[in-house]
C-alpha cells in the first residue's frame, strides 16, 4: 500500500509545484486553464524542470491563457490540485448531505469547482432547493425543516485530514464570536460581584469605577482603566500628544491626581493586555518607524509594512574591493607597456583632479583627495555588492504581510518587472500624442483627423470642407488662388514677391517631429518629477527620434554654467566608479 500511495504523492506535489510556478510566470492566468495545461502535458517520471520546458514550449502560451477576472495576484489553497483522499472524502460528506440529489449532479459540481467542498456544497444548496423532490416533500411536509442542509456544515470527523482541517477553520470566526460573548458576559458578571462586594477601584484618569481585572497600573502603582489606556494609545499613535515613551516602549502614567506629577510608565505586558492586536500593532510601528528613523543605519524597509533590513556594505566587503582594484591596477601598470597605460592614467588623473576642484570650490571647506577616492571606491563597490545580490526584496514578516518588493522602485515584484514602468509609459505616451498632434490636422466641419503623404496643400476633407494643409486656412471659394501663382526658377525656393503658401512645398516632417516630441518632454518633466529614485533619461528614442531630455541650448547664465558643470562631474564620477568596479570584479573572479 505503501509503495502505490508514495508515487501519488509525489505526482501530486510535482504537480503543485508546476502549478506554482507558472503562476508565478503568468499571474493573471486562470488557474483552472493552468490546471488543464499541466494534465494535457504532464508525464510521470519527468523532472519538475522539463515539465516546465514542456509547457513554456507551447506556441505562444501566454496569450491562449485564460484571464482570471478579480485575481488578487495569490493562489489560493482551494485551487491546486487535491488528493484521491480528499476528493474521495469530499463526495462521500456530499452524498450525505444531499440524499435527494444524483450521484451525477454531485460529481459535475465537484468538477466546475475543482473538488472543493465548501464551493461545491453553496452551489448544491440552490440546487437541492429547486429539485423535484425537495419540493414534493416539503409540499407533502414529508421532511422536516432540521433535516435541511445549513449554511455552515457541522463539524465532524472526515476520515481526511486535509478536509478536517477545512472544516475546522470554517467554524474559526463562529467560535471567535461566541468568545467575545463569553468574555462580555464573564465581565458584566465579574463586575456585578465586585459591585456587591464593594471592591471597586477608582481609575485615577476618568474617575469611573471598575473591577481589578479591567485596571492597569503604572510602576509607581497608579491605576487607570483599559478604556483610558486604549484612548491614548489612539492619541498616541495617531494624534500628536506625547502619551508615549519611547525609551521605554509604552505610554506613561495617566494619572491626573498624582502630586507631584508620575514620570512613569506602564508596564508593556500590561499595555498588551489593554490594548486590541490591532492597536497595539500598531504602536509597535510607531516606535520601530521613529527607530528607524533616527538610527542612521542606510536601510531596506518593505514598502507595504513596517519590516525593514540593514542594507549597510560590510566593512570588509570595502576594505577588500580597495585592495582588489589596487592590486589589479598594480599588475596591469607593471605589466603593460607604458604607452598603452599612459593615455588611460593621464585621464584618470585628470578626472580625479576635475572632481577635486569642483568640490573644493562648491564645498567652502577643506577637502581631501583621499575621501574622494574612498568615496568613489565604497560607490564602486557598492555598485558590484549590488549586482550579486537580488533586486527583489522578500518582506520576512509573514504574520502581516510577507510580500516581494523592489528594492530600486519600491512597487511590487511581479514576473517580468520592469522599474518605474509607470512614469516610463506615462512620459512616453505624453511624448507621442503631442507629435502625432504635430502633423496630423483636423477638419473643423466634421472633427475627422489625417496626415498628408504626398500631393499638393489642397485638401479635400470627405464631407467637402476645402483647407490649406500649411496654415489651415477655408479654402471654399478661393480654391487654389490662395496659393503662390509666381513663376520660380528654382523649384522648392521661397517666393520675393509674396508671401502666400506654397502649394507644393514639404515640410520638414522629421524636424516637426523632433522639436514636439522634445517640447513635451520637456514640459512633462518640469511639471511630473516621478517616483523617489527615479531618473529621467538624457535622451531617449520614441517613435524612432532620438529625443534628449533637456532643451536648454538658449542663454548661458551662470545657473546654466554651475548645472553643466555639476553634470560633468557627475558623469566623470559615474565613469571612474564603473571604471573602479570592473577592476574589482575582475580581480574578484
Amino acid at each position: 500500500m505503501a509503495s502505490t500511495e508514495a508515487p501519488r504523492d509525489a505526482s501530486l506535489r510535482m504537480r503543485n509545484q508546476c502549478l506554482e510556478t507558472l503562476h508565478e510566470i503568468f499571474p493573471d492566468a486562470d488557474p483552472g486553464d493552468l490546471r488543464y495545461r499541466i494534465n494535457s502535458k504532464f508525464q510521470e517520471r519527468i523532472e519538475l524542470s522539463e515539465q516546465l520546458k514542456m509547457l513554456l514550449e507551447q506556441s505562444q502560451m501566454g496569450r491562449k491563457l485564460k484571464h482570471n477576472v478579480g485575481n488578487n495576484g495569490t493562489l489560493q489553497p482551494w485551487a491546486r490540485f487535491r488528493s484521491n483522499e480528499y476528493i474521495k472524502a469530499v463526495e462521500s460528506n456530499l452524498r450525505k448531505e444531499f440524499k435527494s440529489l444524483s450521484r451525477s449532479t454531485i460529481l459535475a459540481v465537484m468538477a466546475e469547482n475543482n473538488n472543493h467542498y465548501m464551493k461545491s456544497r453553496a452551489i448544491l444548496i440552490d440546487i437541492n432547493k429547486k429539485s423535484w423532490r425537495s419540493k414534493i416533500a416539503s409540499w407533502l411536509s414529508l421532511r422536516p425543516k432540521s433535516e435541511e442542509p445549513r449554511a455552515m456544515p457541522r463539524i465532524v470527523a472526515t476520515g481526511c485530514k486535509e478536509l478536517d482541517d477545512e472544516l475546522w477553520e470554517l467554524g474559526h470566526a463562529d467560535r471567535a464570536r461566541q468568545a467575545s460573548s463569553d468574555l462580555a458576559i464573564a465581565q458584566d458578571l465579574n463586575e456585578k460581584q465586585y459591585e456587591e462586594a464593594g471592591a471597586l477601584l477608582e481609575c485615577e484618569c476618568c474617575f469611573g469605577d471598575y473591577a481589578f481585572e479591567m485596571m492597569s497600573a503604572c510602576c509607581h502603582g497608579h491605576l487607570f482603566c483599559h478604556t483610558c489606556v486604549v484612548n491614548a494609545a489612539k492619541e498616541g499613535v495617531y494624534g500628536q500628544t506625547t502619551s508615549l515613551v519611547k525609551e521605554k516602549g509604552s505610554l506613561r502614567c495617566l494619572s491626573s491626581v498624582a502630586d507631584p506629577p508620575c514620570d512613569g510608565y506602564i508596564p508593556l505586558d500590561l499595555v498588551s493586555q489593554a490594548l486590541p492586536e490591532e492597536m497595539f500593532r500598531a504602536m509597535e510601528d510607531k516606535f520601530t518607524e521613529d527607530d528607524l528613523a533616527h538610527c542612521g543605519l542606510p536601510m531596506a524597509k518593505c514598502p507595504f509594512c513596517m519590516y525593514a533590513e540593514a542594507d549597510e556594505i560590510p566593512t570588509w566587503a570595502v576594505r577588500k574591493g580597495a585592495a582588489y582594484a589596487t592590486a589589479a591596477l598594480a599588475f596591469i601598470l607593471l605589466s603593460a607597456s607604458p604607452s598603452i597605460v599612459l593615455i588611460p592614467a593621464t585621464a584618470m588623473l585628470l578626472a580625479l583632479c576635475y572632481i577635486y576642484m569642483f568640490e573644493v570650490i562648491s564645498a567652502h571647506q577643506t577637502v581631501y583627495l583621499e575621501d574622494i577616492l574612498l568615496d568613489l571606491t565604497k560607490r564602486a563597490v557598492k555598485q558590484q555588492f549590488e549586482k550579486q545580490r537580488e533586486q527583489m526584496f522578500q518582506c520576512r514578516n509573514p504574520t502581516v504581510c510577507g510580500k516581494k518588493s523592489c528594492r530600486d522602485c519600491g512597487k511590487e515584484w511581479k514576473p517580468f518587472h520592469k522599474c518605474f514602468e509607470n512614469e516610463e509609459e506615462a512620459l512616453r505616451l505624453c511624448v507621442e500624442n503631442a507629435m502625432a498632434a504635430a502633423i496630423k490636422r483636423t477638419c473643423p466641419t466634421c472633427g475627422t483627423s489625417f496626415v498628408k503623404s504626398d500631393g499638393c496643400n489642397r485638401l479635400t476633407c470627405v464631407c467637402g470642407y476645402v483647407m490649406c494643409y500649411v496654415c489651415r486656412a477655408d479654402l471654399n471659394g478661393i480654391g487654389y488662388k490662395h496659393f503662390c501663382q509666381h513663376f520660380r526658377q528654382v523649384p522648392g525656393t521661397a517666393c520675393t514677391e509674396c508671401d502666400n503658401c506654397d502649394l507644393y512645398v514639404q515640410e520638414d516632417e522629421s524636424l516637426v517631429l523632433k522639436i514636439a516630441g522634445e517640447k513635451a518632454q520637456a514640459e512633462w518633466l518640469a511639471k511630473n518629477t516621478g517616483a523617489p529614485g527615479w531618473k529621467p533619461p538624457r535622451r531617449q528614442v520614441i517613435a524612432g527620434y532620438t529625443l534628449k531630455a533637456d532643451g536648454n541650448s538658449g542663454a548661458w547664465s551662470i545657473e546654466v554654467v554651475t548645472q553643466r558643470l555639476g553634470s560633468f562631474k557627475i558623469a566623470l564620477e559615474e565613469t571612474l566608479i564603473q571604471f573602479l568596479g570592473t577592476y574589482v570584479e575582475f580581480a574578484a573572479s
